[in-house]
């Protein structure tokens, strides 16, 4: 009897409300740990996002860049060097030359010697072109007995003759490319005939690369005039209001970053150029009896017999403006801002939340105004301890893109 007295005791029921008063306190406290975990995870899976989108546009816009760098490199010097050598290099009887004396001198080393073409440095005659995809510089140069200054690379474009347009001359050299030398020919049996083939050939092949090249800065130009690939690539990953409600404006903040992509902008004739040579002549044998083209001089040693007359020609076919191309550099200012890489800073709205906190003012970057994500991209090649300089002297195709935090 008395333990049922017991379990209805005013003192026994007190003790059992004991638990709601600190569960009015932990209660609330779980919910707004809950209400911030929802809240903190919204604002980072959002930030996550804006990165994503952002090394990504970064990413795929520098490969405009490498593409660029990585092509022209290869039409400076590993294109003509082995159409050249495949072409000309001896032992194909067809490709030596007979001297006076009666020894042979080999037409791929005439041209070469002429300033015709560039080539490897460690290029072994009479055998095939070397394969240089193991080396980390590819050492391709002109010979510069005939053209002085040909491989080096201006400073800035206003090197030359401020600021020229496309079509400017090779930098330091003559406005008159000789294919073969007079020093070259008058002791070896070069006819009149088979200069004029070589010089044909010679002018297909720069006519193709200067094609070839233009192509690809103009469409590099293209390109890069508003970077439409990163705000593409943005719009597409980040998807933002703002994006979707201004698609022409979209990515502005990344683009218009300082040392950015607009701030460093590439183009001709600020860091880009071409050259050409507007005139091409060559000294060969003129025959008795065999024609010579027009406008020809003929040299003739009077103390030697009449066939060893040496006619000097002006091309037989006028080429057309600008020239026929050389080759193309890129500034050395350009190709160091590139290989310290462009900086990105990307503004995004931060989404609201329940607290009611202004994150937008609190976590505003000084770039921006507002919260930003932020990526260094560059393009690298082996040399950049050389000023990052592999487009021209030392054409090497080996540029990279890499992205930094």
């Amino acid at each position: 009897m008395k333990h049922v007295i017991d379990q209805f005791s005013p003192f026994r029921l007190r003790r059992k409300g004991q638990i709601l008063i600190p569960s009015l306190l932990v209660i609330p406290s779980l919910l707004l740990f809950v209400y911030l975990i929802f809240e903190t995870t919204k604002i980072s899976r959002e930030k996550i996002r804006q990165q994503f989108a952002v090394d990504s546009a970064a990413f795929i816009q520098m490969g405009d860049y490498t593409n660029l760098l990585n092509r022209t490199a290869y039409v400076n010097g590993a294109f003509p060097y082995r159409i050249f050598k495949e072409q000309y290099e001896c032992p194909p009887d067809r490709n030596w030359r007979t001297t006076e004396d009666g020894g042979r001198e080999c037409t791929y080393d005439m041209l070469y010697k002429s300033g015709a073409f560039p080539k490897y440095k460690g290029d072994v005659p009479r055998q095939p072109a070397r394969d240089l995809s193991g080396s980390n510089k590819w050492e391709i140069a002109f010979d510069e007995r005939h053209r002085p200054g040909i491989n080096s690379n201006p400073t800035t474009m206003a090197t030359l003759n401020n600021n020229p347009p496309p079509g400017t001359d090779i930098p330091h050299g003559s406005d008159v490319l000789e294919l073969f030398a007079y020093e070259q020919v008058k002791d070896v049996i070069l006819d009149w005939e088979l200069a004029v083939n070589i010089y044909g050939f010679y002018l297909q092949v720069y006519t193709l690369l200067g094609a070839v090249e233009e192509s690809q800065m103009t469409v590099f130009e293209r390109l890069t005039e508003n970077f439409n690939f990163f705000r593409k690539s943005y719009f597409l990953n980040a998807n933002t209001k703002e994006c979707v409600n201004n698609p022409q404006s979209c990515g502005n903040d990344g683009i218009d970053s300082p040392g950015g992509f607009k701030a460093n902008k590439m183009a001709r004739p600020k860091s880009m150029a071409m050259y050409y040579i507007n005139n091409i002549s060559y000294f060969a044998k003129t025959m008795p009896g065999k024609p010579y083209g027009p406008d020809s001089v003929i040299v003739c040693d009077p103390m030697t017999h009449l066939s060893s007359c040496l006619s000097r020609a002006n091309p037989p076919a006028p080429m057309s403006a600008p020239g026929l191309f050389q080759l193309a550099t890129v500034t050395a200012g350009a190709l160091s801002a590139l290989g310290r890489g462009y900086q990105v800073y990307q503004g995004w709205d931060a989404p609201p939340n329940y607290f009611g906190v202004d994150f937008n003012s609190l976590a505003a970057c000084n770039e921006t105004g507002r919260p930003c994500v932020h990526a260094m991209v560059a393009s690298q090649c082996s040399g950049l301890g050389g000023g990052n300089n592999c487009v021209w002297p030392n054409p090497t195709p080996k540029y990279q893109t890499r992205l930094y935090p």
